[in-house]
């Protein structure tokens, strides 16, 4: 009996020592493999914040909770939490002995509440994950089809449970059977058994058995248990669950700086290895981190525009993609020696022998990541909202790896959609996207004294008239309307006029870092000439490239959307409405004044200033819906049902009469979208410049 317990022990260890060497070296490889991407510049300061971050979107799960779809997510989550402590018990027990269970360590008052608890959490996960059967195979959620490798992974999770009964349970109805003293009737506190709801069950059933019975079934069930969590530990790399090891790594390293979200990295347009990204190991590491971490929820894909009608993009499945080629492709580089560098690779056969030159043939035989795994159209789909980043619970920055695989069509392939190439031709010869002339880029200030900046250098503010303002017709009388407002209210402006030039952010958005920069580098050098401190401007596209993409190019200046400084002057009272209107109102949040830069109040508070009634949309604020227009789509064919028209019905279905917006794109593809549905007539689409001017007597009818 004696030489029992150490043969037990041994066994034990050589078990775990085998599997947690095993787990170790796939841990290993898959950090391997997606080192080989390009170096991270860092996110590594405000470490205890990052710490504060994992605690509260890892463990407490914030991003997740405020889903109504977490419900049975949550439970798994956190009930595997309580049953890996009591993994971890188990494991240092079978090698280590009693000596270092909870119940010797902390006490049997510990003890007792902790497997009450474990055995409350086990009962609650078989049950939850019944039903994530049910909703896999009956229900069949569109976003989230059933395949074998979740049913694996939620199979290993029931057993798990169930043996952990099994074990507890009938090894107590053994004991009962042998001795009564030693489930029930200790000196002292009792058994933790007495406090093991579902457990005591199936020590009922033992206690009916034989004991020599009972103890077999409870080693089955301990060995099985046992078995059941190093396989389930090693499965666990190669299975969608990689999740559980990415994830809290991937959340401690998300961007926490909203002066950075969706900024777009300079490019060195002088390494021609810098123009985007064409295979997996152009990617910095971190980008590739988020391929480990995503938990297949289906949140991202279940928000995109693209993807909810019918467009050949899935977010969810564009990372999926990247990890496959990963791994792929990885698999093949960790093979080859530290002599294949990769100037030899670039060289070609000669500069290789042996292994690494069949390696190489291999590497050369596989598919192209970008145009091949991944497929242009797929990319081309996107119109960088940025719902899918947002919606995601563990900070996979998608939106970026798209543009940076757009850029590599762009810049290396000259693979784009003839509309881009046109819109391209036009930024780069008349500096605005739909190549109309730049001599008339002030033509929309004919018929009113409009200040220059080059008269004018004491100006307050320059006002960034934008594209769309200065071309297109319908964004001229925005653009009128809210410089009625500023003159108003006495603030001292001034404009460009025709020394302004596209900002360039169709052209980043669309991957070509060349015309972005030579038009960023052309605005900055004009700006700095005339020392432009601060700038207002009506375009979230526009504010958004001022603001926190111009400063790569020299340019740091204080930048202001409009609906932010008519909020300020609301405030401060000088703007002050007097014919308020009471119409039922509702509000789009452009995409590039809200999620990317987090501006929902002010368009809201100034509405609120001019009247009326606000009807908020279902998805809204963070939740906005996309009109289709960003990522360049405002210059590219749309095939299949239309962005626009989708979100335009949700306007609709508000029973607004106005639908007020803060972007002139935006204006422009909900205005579309009313045609399409022949509600021209019954609704309108205004500016929140021209809902307020419109409320006040002075400027309601000056640019009519």
């Amino acid at each position: 009996m004696d030489n029992a317990i150490p043969t037990r022990q041994l066994f034990s260890a050589f078990l775990l020592l085998g599997a947690f060497g095993l787990f170790g070296w796939s841990c290993q490889r898959y950090v391997s493999v997606m080192m080989k991407g390009r170096p991270f510049p860092g996110r590594f300061r405000d470490i205890p914040k990052r710490i504060g971050d994992v605690i509260l979107f890892f463990f407490m799960q914030r991003t997740v909770a405020r889903e109504s779809m977490s419900y049975h997510h949550l439970p798994i989550f956190w009930g595997f939490l309580i049953i890996t402590l009591g993994s971890i018990e188990l494991f240092a027990t079978a090698v280590l002995g009693p000596a270092v269970s909870f119940r010797a360590l902390l006490g049997p008052t510990f003890d007792g509440i902790f497997k009450a608890a474990l055995d409350v959490t086990n009962a609650l996960v078989l049950l939850v994950i019944i039903y994530a059967y049910f909703r896999r195979i009956v229900v069949k959620p569109r976003l989230i089809p059933f395949n074998a490798d979740a049913a694996l992974i939620l199979g290993f999770i029931f057993m798990l449970c169930l043996t952990h009964f099994i074990a507890h349970g009938f090894a107590h109805g053994a004991n009962v059977g042998v001795d009564a003293r030693i489930a029930f009737a200790h000196h002292g506190p009792p058994s933790p058994i007495a406090s093991m709801p579902v457990s005591k069950i199936f020590a009922s059933i033992g206690a009916a058995m034989s004991p020599a019975s009972a103890h077999f079934w409870s080693e089955v069930g301990y060995w099985m248990h046992f078995g059941i969590l190093l396989v389930f530990l090693n499965v666990l790399p190669y299975s969608k669950h990689i999740h559980l090891l990415g994830a809290m790594p991937n959340i401690a390293l998300r961007e926490r700086d909203p002066a950075v979200k969706g900024v777009i990295p300079k490019m060195n347009l002088e390494d021609e290895n810098d123009w985007g990204v064409g295979r997996y190991e152009q990617f910095h590491w971190k980008s590739l981190l988020d391929t480990y971490a995503c938990t297949e929820c289906a949140r991202c894909s279940n928000n995109c525009p693209a993807n909810l009608t019918d467009k050949p993009l899935s977010p969810m499945q564009l990372i999926h993609d990247i990890r496959y080629e990963m791994l792929e492709r990885g698999g093949h580089l960790l093979r080859l020696s530290e002599h294949a560098t990769p100037e030899a690779l670039a060289e070609g056969s000669d500069a290789l022998t042996g292994t690494d030159l069949e390696t190489k043939v291999e590497i050369d035989k596989m598919v192209p990541m970008v145009g091949g795994r991944i497929h242009d159209e797929t990319l081309w789909a996107c119109t960088t909202c940025g719902a899918c980043e947002e919606a995601c619970p563990v900070f996979i920055e998608h939106p970026l790896k798209i543009i940076q695989m757009r850029a590599h069509l762009a810049l290396t392939e000259g693979r784009v959609p003839a509309e881009l190439s046109r819109m391209f031709r036009g930024m780069e010869n008349n500096q605005n996207p739909w190549g109309m002339g730049s001599d008339k880029r002030g033509e929309w200030m004919a018929d009113r004294e409009v200040p220059l900046i080059g008269d004018n250098k004491d100006a307050e503010y320059l006002v960034w008239v934008g594209c769309a303002g200065a071309y297109d017709d319908r964004a001229k009388k925005i653009t009128h309307k809210w410089l009625d407002l500023l003159e108003h209210a006495g603030v001292k402006y001034a404009v460009l006029g025709e020394e302004e030039a596209c900002t360039g952010d169709p052209a980043r958005r669309a991957g070509n870092e060349f015309v972005f920069q030579m038009l960023a580098e052309t605005n900055v050098e004009t700006l700095n000439g005339y020392g432009v401190k601060k700038i207002v401007t009506s375009c979230p596209h526009c504010f958004h490239s001022l603001s926190k993409e111009y400063p790569q190019m020299g340019g740091d200046y204080e930048v202001l959307h409009h609906s932010q400084l008519l909020q300020q002057l609301i405030d401060k009272g000088k703007l002050k409405p007097d014919k308020r209107t009471s119409k039922v109102m509702t509000i789009h949040d452009p995409c590039y004044l809200g999620r990317w830069n987090g501006e929902y109040d002010a368009p809201r508070a100034t509405l609120a200033a001019a009247g009326g009634t606000q009807n908020e949309m279902p998805r809204h604020r963070d939740k906005s819906f996309c009109c289709g227009a960003g990522g360049a789509h405002m210059w590219m064919e749309e095939e299949g049902p239309r962005v626009n028209v989708n979100r335009t019905e949700e306007a609709v279905a508000t029973g607004a009469k106005t639908i007020a917006t803060a972007c002139p794109f935006c204006n422009v593809m909900l205005t579309d979208g009313l045609k399409q549905l022949n509600k021209e007539e019954q609704i309108e689409v205004l500016d929140i410049a021209e809902v307020l001017a419109n409320s006040i007597s002075a400027t309601a009818n000056k640019s009519a």
